[in-house]
């Protein structure tokens, strides 16, 4: 008896943190929005280069919106190749940051800064996960 009450303690236990750690999402959600835009912008780069013209990439840190576009004002987004338009949106409780609110990829997938670009994504734990966009090559990375 008294090591059937000692297994189902310990299964409380073990269950009450368990279910500490699945409610935390935040996490898990800055870093899938980082992929997302690691991703974006790669498709950017690549579409650049297929159609050897300027394709911008704004980045709004008070919406947490990231868009491509096919010019500077946004008015002509540059399609997904599902339909619809290269557009991110944060989630909720991810806070999004960058040193560069818009820049562009030319013909060459080079982007328009001679300075790194980077885009943060922060979780609600304070978690951030960073995408970085070399100047000289237009290299994605995230880190």
């Amino acid at each position: 008896m008294l090591e059937l009450v000692i297994v189902i303690l310990i299964a409380g236990i073990l269950s009450f943190t368990a279910i500490g750690r699945l409610n935390n999402t935040g996490e898990v959600n800055a870093h899938g929005f980082a992929e997302q835009i690691a991703s974006t912008l790669r498709f950017a780069q690549e579409a650049a280069v297929a159609q050897r013209r300027l394709l911008y990439v704004n980045v709004n840190a008070g919406t947490g919106l990231v868009n491509a576009c096919l010019d500077n004002a946004c008015t002509q987004p540059l399609a997904a190749p599902g339909g619809g338009s290269v557009s991110l949106q944060a989630p909720g409780g991810v806070v999004l940051t960058t040193n560069a609110a818009q820049f562009s990829f030319d013909g060459l997938g080079q982007p328009s800064t001679s300075s790194q670009i980077q885009i943060q994504a922060t979780a609600s734990d304070g978690q951030v996960f960073t995408v970085t966009v070399e100047p000289t090559s237009g290299y994605v990375r995230r880190s």
